[in-house]
């Protein structure tokens, strides 16, 4: 008999994808009508903020949960991995981390600038390049202000509404609803993350946004709810934003924060390597006292 009320994680999925496909037309037609020709303009950016992060990433992980509750009898809350609040270690562990590998991803992301397509596909990365650079040139306009007032409009747009909207879908959607369903936890974890950085479409920043997505899916397995992620991708985004604000208004030295762990001149890539060594022995320290503690 309960096996007669469970449903397939595969047509859990499949159900989360039509949705979001749906709610994904809907926000492309609000958008059109409402700003039609001028929708790359700052305000057409911020409402295309709001309305992703809520119809196409929220919203569907709601209508998802809420058919849990009527064919499952689950809980609303646990169906969308909130029923538990986040540590104050999980917290300081998601902070020590963003600021230990911090050089070690700036790494990565350089590593992944440089790379280059076979000579038979060179038109091909000349267009995805061209693409990247006008995506990379429309972001820097946006969050480049001299307001703080609107810095910090950028940081809950940008950073905590955009860490709520895709930790919600990508973990609590498409991760819970793999794990929920039975999935080995690393397969889940490593698919959503590949997800996340795919469907950014931005090849020449895939592997560190790979990386960041695997981190916020294990953070989530090894908290046991979706806040502690949200709270690292929130982290993230947001730095980002006030570190463009310091940088372009000359606070802080640009690019210094973008640079740190990059070597120069065919320098030996120190820095990063003694960064991802120090951020794997408190990750696991960490992992270490929860297992002590279970």
């Amino acid at each position: 008999m309960e096996r007669a009320n469970k449903m397939s994680w595969l047509i859990k999925l499949l159900l989360l994808s039509s949705i979001t496909v749906m709610a994904l037309f809907v926000t492309v037609m609000v958008i059109a009508i409402t700003f039609g020709r001028s929708a790359t303009t700052e305000n057409a950016q911020l409402a295309t903020i709001v309305l992703q992060n809520v119809l196409i990433f929220i919203v569907p992980v709601i209508m998802l949960a809420l058919v849990n509750r009527s064919i499952e009898k689950w809980p609303i809350a646990k169906t969308m991995w909130m029923s538990k609040k986040p540590s104050f270690k999980s917290i300081l562990l998601v902070i020590l981390v963003y600021v230990l590998a911090l050089p070690a991803m700036n790494y990565i992301v350089d590593w992944n600038q440089g790379l280059h397509l076979p000579q038979a596909l060179s038109g091909l990365e000349t267009m995805m390049r061209d693409m990247e650079d006008t995506a990379k040139n429309l972001t820097t306009e946006l969050l480049t202000t001299q307001s703080w007032g609107k810095m910090l409009l950028l940081v809950l747009l940008v950073g905590v509404l955009t860490g709520l909207g895709e930790e919600t879908f990508f973990r609590s959607g498409l991760l819970g609803t793999m794990r929920h369903g039975g999935v080995n936890r690393h397969v889940a974890i490593w698919t959503a993350a590949i997800i996340f950085s795919a469907i950014h479409m931005q090849f020449y920043g895939f592997f560190p946004r790979m990386l960041l997505g695997a981190w916020f899916g294990y953070l989530m397995l090894w908290c046991g709810e979706v806040w502690t992620p949200i709270i690292a991708h929130a982290l993230n985004n947001s730095m980002v934003v006030l570190f463009t604000f310091l940088e372009k208004n000359h606070y802080i030295t640009s690019n210094y924060i973008d640079t740190l762990g990059v070597p120069h001149n065919g320098e030996f890539p120190w820095l990063a390597l003694a960064s991802a060594a120090v951020t794997a022995v408190v990750i696991g320290l960490f992992m270490t006292k929860k297992k002590n503690k279970a």
